[in-house]
This record gives C-alpha cells, structure tokens and sequence, in this order.
C-alpha cells in the first residue's frame, strides 16, 4: 500500500489517504503512504487473516460490513460505528477462542477498553501501546490488538499456514509507474550521476553490439500527428493530468509550508520583539535590584522584632512539648480510671448478687411447711400405731376367756391350780 518505490531504493511520500467511505468501497488507495504505513500494513494483513477465518460469514451482517483494508488506519465520518465495529470484532475473536467478553456495547468506552485489555493479557497477547489511544477505534494501537489477537486465534484453532506457490512468469512485469509524482518533474534520485551516465552508454554500447542485425527494431518513430493537435491535445489533458495538493494537515508538504511560513513570521518580527524584551529586562532587573535594596533595609530595621519572634516561638514549642506530655499522663490515668470503675462495677454486682441471696426467706419458709407435714404425718403414724395397739389389745381379750376353758377341763390334773396363766396385767 502506498506508492511506487523510486529508482532509487526509496519509497516516495504518497498524498494524504482517502477517506474510509472510499475506502470501503473495495478499492486500495493509491495516496496511502503515509506516517501510519505501519498501521496499512497491519490492516491489510488482519483482514487476510479475518478472511481466513470466515468472518463475512460469521461476523458480518447488515449493519457490519465487510473491512476495507484501510479502515482501522484512517478515521472514520462516523467514528461510533467504527469503534463499535472495533468492539465487536473483539468480543467475536474472544468467542472463537472461547474466552468471555466482560462488556456489553452500552458500557461506558473505558471500562470496555479496561475489560479489553485484561481480556487480550489474558489470552496472552502482549501489545506495547497506550490503552487510551483505542478510544478512537483507528490508528496504530487498534491495528496492533487486531493484528496480535488474530495470529493468537489462528494458533488456538490450529491453523497451519501452507507453502506459497510461484507463477512462472516469462516475462519481466512492467515498472509501476508512480502516480503521485508530478508530469514533467524529476526527484533527485532518479538524476543519474556522471558515473551512471557513462554506465549508462557503456551498457547501451554493449546491448547494440549483441543486437547485431536489429538495428531495424530500434528505428527512430516518426509521427504523423499535426503539432498544433498535438498541443492543443495537450492543453486539454495537462489540467487533469495534475494532482491537487491535498490539505490535510497530517501531511508533509502542508508541514513544510506551515514551518517556512512561521520563519517569515519569525524573522520579521523577532527584531522588534527582542528589543522589547531587553527593554522589559532592564526594567525588571533595575526593580529586582529595588526590592533587594528594601528587603536588606527592612531586616536591618525589623531584626529585634524577629529575634523576639524566635524566643516567643521557641518558649511555644516548649509548652506545646510538655502539654503534649501532661496530655498523655492525663490519658493515661484515664485509662486507669477506667479500669477501676470496671472492676467497681463488677464488685457491686457480685455483692448485690449474695445480699440478694442472704436476705432470700423461701428456703425457711419451705422448710417451715415440711416440718409442718412431718408433724402432721407423725401425728397421722402415732394414730395408726394406736388403732393397731388397740386391735391387738382387744383380739388378746378374746383369746383369754377360750384359754381358761382349755385350762378347767384339765383342772383334776395335780398342781392345775398352781400353773400361771401367763398373763400380765400391765400388758397393754
């Protein structure tokens, strides 16, 4: 991209570029040659590999349409569209290498760059350029992130690149001819020196010598055209043969012209611009010099007021030395203090805790009522044990009176009448 290379070795400077609404028409710019040749070649090279990937197939739509091989290095009439299609170009790489897209085309154009480039480092594709230049969605730092991300997408879908096959030309192909250079204008590469010149009719002396017999080939071509057609020919085609000098301020020659402009301006007046300065430094000299003069007359007049000054500030210092020391006793007798009443606090909950229980009159008055049911169960046994005396009592009386009977049928027998009966009266 860009123009016809010199006889020279040397690229020539192209005009300014086109812009992308041509470009997007298909056609290479002819006028592309210019500080961003860098950013064209990284372009081009993109969209080979975008069309190796089918990307007009699986990316593009109505609203998208196929790239131009100069659109990310120009800017764009409409510069939201051409950073959205930048985005989203973008997040569809990241798709095909499976990686997530942390944005959404609605976010705010630094976080989308931000999650852009931790994406991209994450992928690992390592970019030297400046995050805020993406904002533009042109230039070299976009055709550099789509360039690096591509060759890391072919790499992970395991794209192998194949051995490139060369047509067998039996003919030398024409010289290009450069279309920026002007119609009868000469650079200064293509003057041959007087050393090429004598090369020049050494080689034309040995090419007629192997010619030989064809002279008749290289015969002098006699027109039959009427000189006065011919200039009127070219009177008509010579305007439109020209090229415009093109104003795009990125271009050279309009910073050649800027630069010799503002030396004019320079050269005519600098001259009456540095006598006034030397005029405004000679009066700012002779001030400065006043000033020093009463500056030295004041700390003459006013040095006993600035050593008393230094005392009072000195003697200020020491009080603020030892306020910030007494401050920091008092803070820490605070602390103590502190301490104390919390233990104070705890002291008195415990004591309350066992005036509380000391002064407590349930457990007696339980105690109370379970001496009262044992007197009253003592009184309830000692009834029962007397119901039983009595029933014991009464069933002895009974059996007496059949023991006597037994007793008087064996009353013949000897000593029946000395034989105790057994009884006791103090029996119960």
């Amino acid at each position: 991209v860009g123009g016809s290379p010199a006889p020279g070795g040397r690229p020539e400077m192209a005009a300014a570029p086109p812009t992308p609404a041509a470009s997007s028409s298909g056609a290479a710019p002819g006028e592309a040659g210019q500080n961003n040749a860098e950013a064209l070649s990284l372009n081009d090279e993109a969209v080979d590999m975008l069309m190796l990937l089918d990307y007009e197939t699986g990316f593009c739509n109505k609203e998208l349409k196929p790239l131009s091989r100069t659109f990310f290095s120009y800017p764009a009439p409409n510069a939201a569209l051409q950073f959205k299609y930048f985005t989203q170009l973008v997040m569809w790489l990241l798709k095909l290498a499976k990686q997530q897209a942390d944005w959404d085309e609605y976010d705010d154009p630094n976080t989308v760059i931000t999650n852009m480039m931790v994406a991209v480092k994450a992928m690992g594709v390592q970019v030297n350029i400046v995050p805020g230049k993406l904002k533009q969605g042109y230039g070299d730092s976009v055709c550099l992130v789509l360039h690096g991300l591509l060759k890391e997408v072919l790499r992970r879908t395991q794209f192998e690149w194949g051995v490139p096959t060369h047509p067998d030309e039996g003919l030398a192909d024409e010289a290009e001819v450069d279309s920026d250079a002007e119609i009868h204008s000469v650079g200064e590469d293509e003057m041959p020196d007087q050393g090429e010149d004598e090369d020049l009719m050494y080689q034309e002396d040995d090419l007629k010598k192997a010619a030989g017999d064809s002279d008749g080939d290289h015969q002098v071509l006699e027109a039959n055209v009427d000189p006065k057609e011919w200039l009127l020919e070219v009177e008509r085609v010579a305007p439109k043969l020209k090229i415009p000098a093109s104003n795009d301020s990125k271009e050279w020659r309009t910073h050649l012209q800027q630069t010799r402009s503002y030396k004019q301006v320079i050269e005519t007046q600098f001259p009456d611009a540095k006598a006034q300065l030397d005029k405004l430094s000679r009066e700012l000299s002779g001030a400065l010099e006043r000033i020093r003069s009463k500056e030295a007359f004041i700390n003459s007049q006013f040095d006993h007021r600035a050593l008393d000054y230094r005392q009072q500030q000195e003697e200020l210092n020491t009080v603020q030395t030892q306020y910030a020391e007494l401050n920091e006793v008092v803070m820490n007798l605070q602390d103590e203090l502190k301490n104390v009443v919390e233990e104070l606090d705890l002291v008195k909950n415990d004591m309350e805790d066992r005036s509380t229980t000391v002064t407590d009159t349930a457990p007696i008055v339980k105690m109370k009522d379970a001496f009262k049911r044992l007197r009253v169960d003592t009184r309830q046994l000692e009834v029962r044990i007397g119901v039983v005396s009595h029933t014991l009592m009464q069933a002895k009386l009974r059996q007496r009176p059949q023991e006597d009977r037994k007793r008087g049928a064996y009353g013949g027998l000897p000593g029946a009448g000395d034989v105790d009966d057994g009884y006791n009266d103090d029996d119960p």
